[in-house]
């Protein structure tokens, strides 16, 4: 009797102790859980407005049982250094475009071939709700990451400050900014331009020190970092689509109890889906705020569309590609694209 009475006692000063180290009492199930979301853009941009959701949606559904906090502005670093972390289990969720992804990961990297999609309506039917989504969720999830929804990145452009870009000899000799992935530098080298891979985190100290003429990026990211200040000229190229995913760490998933995981992937496609709505209709309005803050904002050439297209059906043809993508993956999006099944 003694015995258990002393056990007892060692058990209770055991979690009395821990109970004073991490401030949870023992049995206390109001104890919260926190989710820690990530990502590099600014408290206005469509990711921030459907993290607000999000954030809500959790923590209501779960009577503040999680807590989600929200890091925006790159202050978890670059996506490449978000999804390494998640990745690692040291940051619970990143919102990080598939640029990010395909950084860490280059087999991923041929969602964002030039051309893969003609419209949103393809992205739709395809990427977010078809088999590239599904191809990109099973392959993270076999890193130790779940994709609990896709939202949207933006179709990509391009700005500089040198000279109109109305066809591709306009791009021999500019120095451009472009995503840390091994596609984009051979698109652009191809087309002349002298390209120099860095974070987005990076971008604007090196437009404003005169380290880059330019970047590749659409409306969306241009106008919501500031870019277009220190940018005379935006083309409306509309070359490469790019989505985004927010994922997170199998070590934070598995903290949740089943109920608090379905709570979490229903609240993530929902602010998804609202993320890609604001997106799509933010795209006309930034130009358009853009051009009435001095950027010449330059729609597509038939001349320079063609001259993109050239060199994006060499990449396409590239055998590199095959080993870094799977020639299952390149037959697959090369038959799509003829329009066969």
């Amino acid at each position: 009797m003694k015995s258990k009475i002393l056990k007892a006692l060692v058990v209770m000063v055991v979690l009395a102790f821990a109970a004073g180290i991490t401030g949870v009492k023992p049995g206390d199930v109001n104890a919260a859980t926190t989710i820690r979301v990530g990502f590099t853009v600014s408290p206005t941009h469509s990711y921030s407005v459907a993290a607000k959701t999000f954030k809500q949606d959790i923590e209501s559904k779960t009577n503040d049982a999680i807590k989600v906090t929200i890091h925006g502005g790159g202050v978890m670093g670059g996506e490449r250094q978000m999804v390494e972390a998640v990745v690692r289990g040291d940051l619970d969720m990143a919102w990080s475009s598939d640029i990010g992804l395909a950084a860490v990961y280059p087999e991923l990297g041929f969602v964002n071939l030039p051309y893969l999609f003609k419209n949103y309506a393809e992205v739709d039917a395809k990427y977010r709700n078809g088999w590239i989504g599904q191809y990109v969720t099973k392959y993270m999830d076999e890193k130790g990451v779940k994709v609990l929804a896709i939202g949207e990145n933006d179709y990509r452009g391009l700005t500089n400050s040198k000279r109109p870009i109305t066809k591709g000899a306009d791009f021999k000799g500019l120095k451009l900014r472009v995503p840390e992935v091994p596609m984009y530098i051979d698109f652009y080298k191809a087309m002349g331009v002298l390209p120099t891979p860095m974070a987005i985190t990076e971008l604007t100290t090196a437009l404003q020190q005169g380290t880059v003429d330019g970047q590749d990026n659409g409306a969306i990211i241009t106008y919501d970092l500031g870019i277009h200040q220190f940018q005379k000229y935006a083309t409306k190229a509309q070359q490469i689509y790019s989505a985004m995913e927010m994922c997170m760490s199998k070590k934070a998933w598995d903290k949740l109890t089943p109920d608090q995981q379905k709570i979490v992937a229903d609240a993530a496609k929902k602010a998804a889906d609202i993320q890609v709505k604001v997106n799509r209709e933010n795209v006309s309005k930034n130009y358009a705020a853009m051009a009435k803050a001095g950027t010449q904002v330059i729609e597509p050439t038939p001349e320079l569309v063609n001259d993109l297209k050239e060199v994006a059906a060499k990449i396409w043809a590239d055998s590199k590609y095959e080993k870094t993508y799977t020639k299952e993956v390149m037959d697959r999006v090369r038959k799509e694209a003829a329009g066969k099944k």
